[in-house]
């Protein structure tokens, strides 16, 4: 669009303070910004503290490590100050209290102090802890503005707007913190973010006022209109049916020559059958380009003998199109050995009695249009002959709804007059374009802020809504923050029923787990394709579904949170229940099922996808495992290695074990203390290997191997039982070599176990400590911010009230939500 230079520097503004004129533009940006990061973040004081009346227990127990004369890890509690204003002091004296309270201070090879004595420090330092950091949380709030990340914003841009593209491109990546990116103090915002969310809003902007898309519909049985090229080249790759055409082989997924021609999302109906297989045929549809040049994968499908139809709806860039390969099929697999079908002029298709992929048609929609912005905020407003009232009419539906809550009529007339000024130098469409891209840089769209103390409801809100559905309320929210209704619990209540039962919930199902269990991870290690030639695209992608449905199915069903230990069920497909040795599961489609007695499946520590982000492809690490479980399960962060330290190479050859690198590792005395508390856990999962499955032994290259063994490969699923073509039924092998048997046991809070089994009864021996390391990832996750010290009475009595509910995972939703945790900024 024409952008006048005025009504540009205007809608660039990221704030409505201050004038608009370009000399004073960056300043005032800066201004605002501060401003409102002054608002939510200001430090003040506490109460004085009264450490000193116990400073000699301190004195007499913790100088001789952290003293004037000898100061371990840095740390010399004499020079430490007992003003617990400073939030820096007060997270130290937490530390120590921590410590003393674990009996980890003094070590256990120093003298200890009197039971009585470490009650009654304890005691008092509590007292003095929980007064600061009350005093902290009243005076500045628990948490702080936090800007919106960009999943958040991008969810936000699609519901206000209702555009479907992808901005989060424009974005740079947002920090993380405590394990998440919702974390206030690691959303900063600088010069880059800024520039960033100018171009990004432009772009938005800008698409939400495209004519509505004309809808292309075509539907194409039997004709491809590539099939004549494709045949006069490759003729003897193809076998034309007077229904469709069938192809045996993956390097041809493009055959039906569609291409968009508009940007948006179009909806896919393929109709498709099995051919020469009494078993159905896999297939993989992906879409467009990546930025490494790849496809994006979109799903997976599967199609009977009979045929069957599937619809699949994705974004397109123009010139992109769906592609769709056959597996099962001969053909490439990711990481696998080729196996390809002799298909040659002299050996064509129409000879082949082998299993393929019959396509019938090709039922292509799009761009869907998405009218709800132009129909809420746009609705009766003259684009080509609009005036200043229409601009009123406009910015009067969009401010709230951009915003989140009520707006001022000062706030209104601000915005109209930066319209005004732009409407001197363009015309109406571009004015209120500007405008509304200067609404969407303003602190008010890209921070929830609220003030200290209960949040109001419209706050309430926001806060459900990026908690549940990642995006801003809908109108039903809005409507009952309006009322003030959602200070009410059953209000409340009604509500997350209401919020989670919505499709929009696969957003928190979908980024919490990402998050937390690290499967954004997945794709970040690629499996040694010699050691581990079973591995293929569909195992890793099922194993992502499996975590998130069976999160899902405790979700749903309300099922114990200590499911996420160990459950009598799992949620798989036929590739994870052949990865898994689990008979009688047949098709693609997910289904809960009850595990075999001896299986070592069930829960979140037996998941394919846990075990693979845990690894680094090659070999796995007790060390990554164990910190991992240690964070994720039991919610007891270990502390970063020491500097200087360096990290276990893993040996492939198989001269030595992980247990035997790990016991010279630990005789390093500054890595034993932890060491001992993080590789237990590790050791546990040993049993597993980097792509989560069953071994006895690890795997190592032929040259250091005892010995080797067959690998069945998986590429043939599909149709390695087809009666009808002998051919079909030999299941690729390959050999990889073996080493050292794994050893699983370990010592856990002071009692031993022998294997997985025994180590996760450990863990449920304390179901509290299960329940109350989640529910502090969920008050993260909900509130962006941790835990602070005064919180931690407010945790215990959530765990009680989640206990008395069977520890189920919906009521633990329903826990965080009713918590004044949650509703209290």
């Amino acid at each position: 669009m024409k952008f006048p230079a005025k009504a540009k520097t205007i809608a660039n503004q990221a704030s409505r303070f201050g004038d608009v004129s370009r000399k004073h533009h960056w300043r005032r940006l800066w201004t605002s910004v501060f401003l409102v990061l002054l608002i939510s973040g200001t430090r003040i004081g506490g109460a004085e503290s009264t450490l000193d009346s116990w400073r000699q227990f301190v004195a007499e127990n913790c100088y001789r490590c952290h003293g004037p004369e000898t100061q371990e890890g840095g740390l010399d509690l004499s020079a430490l100050p007992t003003d617990l204003k400073d939030s820096a002091v007060l997270e130290r004296w937490v530390l120590v209290h921590d410590r003393v309270r674990d009996l980890e201070m003094p070590p256990a090879e120093e003298t200890q102090p009197d039971s009585s004595e470490r009650g009654k420090f304890l005691e008092k330092l509590v007292d003095d802890l929980n007064r600061a950091s009350l005093h902290q949380q009243q005076t500045e709030g628990r948490s702080r503005a936090r800007r919106l990340n960009r999943d958040e914003y991008q969810n936000t841009l699609r519901d206000l707007l209702s555009v479907q593209r992808d901005y989060r491109t424009l974005l740079p990546e947002d920090g993380k913190s405590l394990g998440f990116d919702k974390v206030s103090t690691a959303l900063s915002l600088s010069a880059e973010h800024l520039e960033a969310y100018m171009s990004a809003a432009e772009a938005a902007i800008s698409d939400a006022f495209l004519p509505a898309p004309r809808v292309d519909q075509r539907r194409i049985p039997q004709r491809f209109e590539d099939l004549e090229r494709l045949q006069r080249i490759f003729s003897y790759q193809f076998k034309t049916l007077p229904d469709g055409l069938v192809f045996f082989s993956d390097q041809w997924d493009n055959i039906t020559g569609f291409q968009a021609r508009q940007p948006g999302r179009y909806r896919f109906r393929v109709r498709a059958r099995a051919f020469q297989s009494e078993l159905p045929i896999k297939a993989r549809f992906r879409a467009g380009v990546d930025a490494e040049g790849s496809r994006r994968l979109v799903s997976y499908a599967e199609f009977p003998p009979e045929g069957a139809e599937v619809e699949l709806t994705t974004w397109l860039s123009p010139r992109e199109t769906l592609h769709v390969c056959g597996l099962g099929i001969a053909g490439r697999a990711k990481n696998l050995t080729t196996h390809r079908v002799p298909l040659k002029r002299d050996f064509p298709a129409s000879k082949y009695t082998g299993p393929g992929l019959a396509l019938e048609w090709v039922e292509v929609e799009g761009p869907l249009a998405d009218d709800r912005f132009r129909n809420s905020v746009l609705a009766n407003v003259d684009l080509q002959n609009g005036s200043r009232v229409d601009a009123e009419r406009v910015l009067r539906r969009f401010l709230p709804a951009a915003f989140r809550r009520p707006c001022s009529d000062k706030e209104l007339l601000h915005y109209l007059e930066i319209f005004d000024d732009a409407a001197r130098e363009s015309d109406f469409v571009d004015a209120l374009k500007g405008t509304l891209q200067t609404v969407l840089c303003s602190p008010h769209f890209l921070y929830l802020h609220s003030q200290p103390g209960l949040l109001n409801s419209h706050a309430i809100a926001a806060r459900l809504s990026y908690f549940l559905w990642n995006s801003m309320p809908d109108e039903e929210l809005n409507e009952l923050a309006s009322a003030d209704s959602l200070h009410q619990p059953e209000t409340l209540r009604t509500q997350v029923e209401r919020m989670l039962d919505d499709p929009r919930a696969d957003a928190f199902s979908e980024s919490f787990l990402g998050q937390w269990l690290d499967l954004r991870q997945i794709n970040a290690t690629t499996p040694d394709p010699e050691l581990y030639p079973e591995f293929d695209e569909l195992l890793e992608w099922s194993s992502v579904q499996e975590t998130r449905l069976f999160f899902d199915e405790l979700l749903e069903n309300d099922l114990s949170i200590l499911n996420l230990v160990k459950s009598d069920f799992v949620v798989i497909n036929d590739r994870l229940a052949l990865h898994y040795d689990i008979p009688d599961v047949q098709g693609i489609a997910f289904r809960k099922v009850a595990l075999p007695a001896e299986s070592p499946r069930g829960g979140l520590l037996a998941q394919a996808s846990v075990l693979k982000v845990t690894a680094n492809g090659t070999t796995s690490s007790p060390i990554l495992r164990g910190a991992w479980v240690m964070d994720r399960i039991v919610g007891k962060t270990p502390p970063p290695p020491p500097a200087g330290v360096p990290g276990l190479e893993p040996d492939i050859r198989g001269a030595t074990s992980i247990r035997e690198q790990l016991d010279k590792h630990r005789a390093d005395a500054s890595c034993a203390a932890c060491h001992k508390k993080i590789d237990p856990p590790g050791f546990a999962l040993e049993a597993f290997d980097v792509i989560g499955g069953w071994r006895s032994q690890y795997r190592t290259s032929r040259e250091g191997a005892q010995q080797t063994v067959s690998i069945s490969m998986p590429l043939f699923l599909n149709i390695r039982r087809n009666p009808r073509d002998p051919a079909s039924r030999a299941h690729p092998t390959t050999t990889v070599g073996m080493g050292t048997h794994v050893d699983c046991s370990g010592e856990f809070d002071g009692k031993s176990f022998r294997d997985l089994d025994e180590f996760r009864q450990l863990l449920l021996a304390d179901e509290k400590q299960i329940a109350r390391a989640l529910l502090t990832k969920l008050v993260i996750y909900a509130t962006g911010t941790g835990l602070q010290f005064a919180d931690r009475a407010v945790l215990d009595e959530m765990v009680q009230r989640v206990q008395s509910r069977h520890y189920g995972l919906r009521s633990t939703i329903h826990e965080v939500v009713q918590s004044p945790l949650f509703l209290n900024q």
